[in-house]
């Protein structure tokens, strides 16, 4: 719905006019009959755009204006025809999207007998298959009265939502256009970052920025995004971030906008098992969920706009749903669309399985604004990549013995066993256990993958479709079931309609285990065509080096916006100290724990404090731990654990909040929840000792990219290893100087930090790093920084 200021009157599609009324109109169909019967047709030459008829109608509902206008694609001999391109057929969301198609062409409808003595009229409402291009169609003929009397219900619908766009246009637009900066005065950085992610939102066009902890990117990106609202030139901003952590800082941005006087609406988006009380439930059946039968979703949405909170939470979300009896996550999704600002999860855009459809099916005037997005790259790699083996093929016994779907997956087992064994024939290992392993990758896809999983996803849509109607004890069992064995399928797919040269075919065999893997190498691609659902892009993070790197793996080109800032920090802030003696190469790591623990021990012994141990991974941090506990067992330790609850994580955040005088070790993993997103200001963290390069582990995938881009750029080991390794340290020591106030300690330990290929990574805040040998020397080095700070002072 659109609001023209200049003819006050609103603007809105069929399509969203019906789609509004839906979530209103408590008896929403116009005649009494059950749902229509297909049939099936052979779409003709006749359908084209030479057909398609234009239709406008004005309508003054109450105070309001409307201007409605929709396309019909035919109209012939008291018959309106209505095409509608959907998924599949027989899909599970049928019900609803008959439903909405059946209002469309009702509607259409009743703007074309408007201006024509027509008693009787014929909807036919087209569906085609996106996929087969299968045709059913169905026929439907009303009087005059019962179309006009739907069309007069629809509109009845209108005015709340009307009334929110007006306000949009009248007043939140003009206060973002005047919105001033939260924060007084940019810091420096702040108003070049600034200036530049304006220029790319309204010229359209996508931007890398990095700038270091401290230059405030987060409303570095949204300020400049709310005056290009303000301005017109996006519709929508989304706020897209990888973590939690991230979206409070957003929220508390837009917070502070609006306490200076901009008037923002938003909205944070989390996942339905999170948001929900029931948790899955409504996937059984909707009947199972006490909100099915209620029809309060209108009223709901109006009471929270009412409330006019800047940031409307998962928690305000849940209290206005249980209180009108309303699904959360619906709830949060129309809230949404009448929102400036919506903060989400990556997945939201760039998920192919759980994108939000309502905005993304077809894109917009939309500004993305993409947080910590040194993290997208291998979040995209697994959405896009998709694996199957022989046990998720295999249907289970609930499904009966005269499945349709049961017997297809048996065939489908056969085939894949057929067709991957050859494969692997001559790759095939076995351990001292006698068990077999091995693995085998391709560029080629065997053309029998193709029909065997559309044959698979049609029989899986029938069946799942023909069992809502079943009548059994166990029928909401295998409705779970099929839906679940479905999302796996498609998931493979999907994946194969997307396969090119930027992907490859592995096979694994692991005991009995037989496994086909689509995997993702180049993540470039899948992201830039997400980024073009809307209008522009600004992805940034304090660590998007090699920025060049950054711009190819997240969908960048040549006319892509390239920014990095210098830290705005003193060096003399910081203090930075490589032990370049020391190795902690896999083979090598027992050999090293001694020496590492005396340097851990050197650092905390300089100054009491809390500090944090980052290790490359969860079972080496344990080792590490163990290690260091036992040779210096007075020192405060703490440890984070895979998997740890919410509580967990704030006890674990809340022991730096303690500023007891003592010596506090937490040992952490390089990547995890504590490495990025976190600010530990002041004294609550003092310092950082960085064991390792934080590399990913090898494996057959990052080998296949190495091969990939060394083929590409001839920088395989860097793209596949170096680079997200290095990423994880400088994430790690990021943590330490979050505030021009803050003073801090970094020690790395690693002889290849020592590397000119590292050392090109590392941020000009530490170019008075050190490279020393023992931990006397690191103590006498850190002495005199905590000697010359305390002289400051």
């Amino acid at each position: 719905m659109r609001y023209d200021s200049v003819k006050n009157r609103l603007c809105v599609s069929v399509r969203e006019a019906v789609s509004t009324a839906r979530r209103g109109i408590s008896e929403y169909s116009p005649v009494d009959a059950e749902e229509p019967e297909f049939s099936s047709i052979i779409l003709s030459e006749e359908y084209t755009k030479q057909d398609e008829i234009k239709l406008e109608c004005e309508r003054v509902i109450g105070d309001y204006n409307f201007l409605i206008s929709g396309t019909a694609s035919k109209i012939e001999s008291g018959r309106l025809h209505h095409i509608v391109v959907i998924p599949t057929i027989r899909d599970a969301k049928r019900k609803e999207v008959v439903k909405q198609a059946r209002g469309e062409a009702i509607m259409l409808a009743a703007m074309h007998i408007a201006s024509h003595s027509i008693e009787r009229f014929v909807c036919r409402t087209i569906f085609i298959a996106e996929d087969t291009r299968e045709t059913e169609i169905t026929e439907e003929e009303l009087t005059r009265a019962k179309i006009l009397a739907f069309f007069d219900k629809c509109m009845a619908e209108l005015p709340e939502s009307g009334r929110a766009e007006i306000e949009r246009v009248t007043q939140r637009l003009p206060s973002m256009l005047n919105a001033a900066f939260p924060y007084g005065k940019p810091r420096e950085g702040q108003d070049e970052f600034i200036r530049s992610a304006y220029k790319s939102i309204a010229k359209g066009s996508i931007m890398y920025g990095t700038a270091p902890t401290g230059t405030g990117k987060t409303v570095s990106a949204i300020f400049p995004a709310i005056r290009a609202l303000g301005k017109q030139k996006c519709a929508k901003v989304f706020y897209l971030t990888p973590k939690q952590t991230t979206a409070a800082a957003a929220r508390e941005c837009i917070e502070l906008m609006v306490s200076k006087g901009a008037f923002i609406r938003s909205v944070i988006l989390i996942a339905k098992d999170k948001l929900c009380k029931r948790g899955s439930i409504c996937k059984i059946g909707k009947r199972f969920c006490e909100t099915y039968s209620k029809n309060n979703m209108k009223f709901a949405v109006f009471a929270l706009f009412d409330a006019k909170i800047p940031v409307v939470t998962p928690g305000d979300v849940s209290k206005y749903a249980e209180e009108f009896c309303v699904c959360p996550y619906e709830l949060a999704l129309t809230y949404s669309e009448l929102c400036d600002v919506i903060i989400c999860d990556f997945n939201y855009l760039f998920d192919p399985q759980v994108y939000i459809r309502r905005f993304f099916s077809s894109g917009g005037d939309y500004a993305f604004l993409i947080d910590e997005a040194h993290n997208l790259g291998e979040r995209a790699r697994e959405m896009y990549s998709a694996e199957i083996s022989l046990g998720d093929l295999s249907a289970t016994e609930l499904l009966g013995d005269f499945s349709a779907l049961k017997k297809a997956s048996a065939e489908a087992s056969l085939v894949l066993k057929d067709t991957l064994l050859p494969l692997l024939r001559d790759e095939i290992r076995k351990d001292k256990d006698g068990i077999s392993h091995g693995a085998y990758r391709t560029r080629d896809v065997p053309g029998v993958f193709y029909p065997l999983f559309e044959r698979l996803v049609a029989i899986g849509e029938e069946e799942l479709f023909s069992n809502f109607s079943a009548k059994d004890d166990e029928k909401d069992a295998r409705i779970v079931y099929i839906r679940d064995y479905l999302f796996k399928i498609k998931k493979f797919h999907s994946a194969l309609a997307r396969f090119d040269e930027s992907f490859e075919l592995f096979a694994f065999i692991d005991g009995e285990e037989l496994r086909a893997k689509l995997f993702c190498l180049d993540t470039g691609t899948v992201i830039r065509s997400r980024l073009e659902l809307g209008r522009s892009a600004i992805l940034f993070s304090g660590t998007l080096s090699p920025i060049e790197y950054y711009r190819s793996v997240l969908g960048g080109d040549g006319s892509s916006v390239i920014l990095s800032l210098d830290s705005p920090f003193a060096k003399e802030q910081l203090s930075v100290s490589v032990m370049n003696t020391i190795t902690t190469r896999y083979s090598e790591r027992e050999d090293s724990l001694g020496a590492i623990c005396k340097v851990i021990a050197a650092t905390l012994s300089a100054r009491r404090g809390n500090y944090m141990i980052f290790s490359p991974s969860f079972a080496y941090a344990r080792t590490l731990c163990e290690a260091f506990t036992k040779k210096y067992p007075k020192i405060k330790i703490i440890l984070q654990t895979p998997d740890m609850t919410s509580n967990e994580k704030q006890n674990f955040l809340a022991e730096f909040e303690k500023n007891d005088g003592t010596y506090l070790a937490a040992f952490c993993v390089m990547g995890g929840i504590y490495s990025e997103g976190i600010d530990l200001a002041g004294d609550k963290l003092i310092g950082a000792v960085i064991v390792g390069i934080g590399m990913p582990q090898l494996s057959f995938e990052r080998e296949a990219i190495a091969a990939y881009y060394q083929e590409k750029l001839d920088s395989g080991t860097e793209y596949a290893y170096l680079y997200p390794g290095m990423n994880r340290v400088l994430q790690a020591a990021g943590r330490v100087i979050r505030t021009e106030n803050d003073r801090g300690v970094i020690v790395l330990i690693d002889d290849r930090f020592n590397d000119p290929l590292y050392k090109k990574i590392m941020p000009s805040l530490w170019s008075g790093m050190q490279f020393l040998s023992t931990p006397h020397e690191l103590r006498e080095r850190l002495d005199s920084f905590w000697q010359d700070i305390d002289s400051e002072t």
